[in-house]
């Protein structure tokens, strides 16, 4: 396992909630041009401050490099081992706040997340947009793969929406796996509101073998 990553403690874990909080401010900014021009200024002066730092690639939602296998994380738990995921990623400013733990499950350990959504996910009126859902199941079922050392890449995703699911309630989200037959794995995957299922998913899952990722521009 790599050392820690730069900037991967405290410092970087900071830094991302006050993005999002950013994140959700310009999202529902109803103000004039000049508080939108005065803050797109102090904006690029912070990303210029930033972008020497930056790591130019490969990447991956595992690690910051690109070079770790979430499957050499699974025992830390799906914090670490998707901790640059845009789904459930902790160190992703672009992913919503949500706390994931894996948990007992029958026959296999299952994942079980919380999040409360808000403006940044919204398709309808005060609705979460049907695309944040998917891409949620995706990597809640990705999560409960992992846990249960099935690492495996999408290979069809197919999701059933029952009822809107609304922005700014809490919302829980589970999944788990269901057959496993040979590079195949099945998995599932569930969210609620107030106890009452909005939308689930299935996902066929195919395990490859992971392939050197070239540098970035290649």
């Amino acid at each position: 396992m790599e050392e820690e990553q730069p900037g991967a403690g405290e410092g970087l874990a900071a830094l991302v909630a006050e993005t999002r909080r950013l994140i959700r401010a310009v999202r529902t900014l109803d103000a004039d041009v000049a508080v939108a021009t005065g803050a797109a200024a102090s904006i690029g002066e912070v990303a210029d401050s930033l972008e020497p730092y930056v790591h130019a690639g490969p990447v991956s939602q595992g690690s910051l490099r690109g070079n770790l296998n979430p499957l050499q994380l699974r025992d830390l738990g799906p914090s670490a081992f998707f901790s640059y995921s845009p789904a459930v990623g902790h160190l992703n400013p672009v992913a919503p706040e949500i706390e994931v733990e894996v948990v007992a499950g029958d026959p296999h350990v299952e994942v079980l997340a919380t999040s409360t959504l808000g403006a940044p996910h919204a398709g309808p009126p005060n609705i979460v947009h049907g695309g944040v859902i998917a891409l949620l199941f995706d990597d809640i079922m990705g999560s409960a793969l992992v846990a249960n050392e099935c690492g495996a890449m999408t290979g069809t995703l197919e999701v059933r929406y029952l009822r809107p699911t609304p922005i700014g309630v809490p919302t829980t989200w589970r999944g788990g796996i269901g057959a496993v037959d040979g590079r195949k794995v099945s998995a599932w995957a569930e969210v609620h509101v107030a106890g009452e299922c909005t939308a689930r998913a299935t996902g066929l899952f195919v395990r490859v073998d992971l392939l050197e990722v070239p540098p970035t521009g290649a």
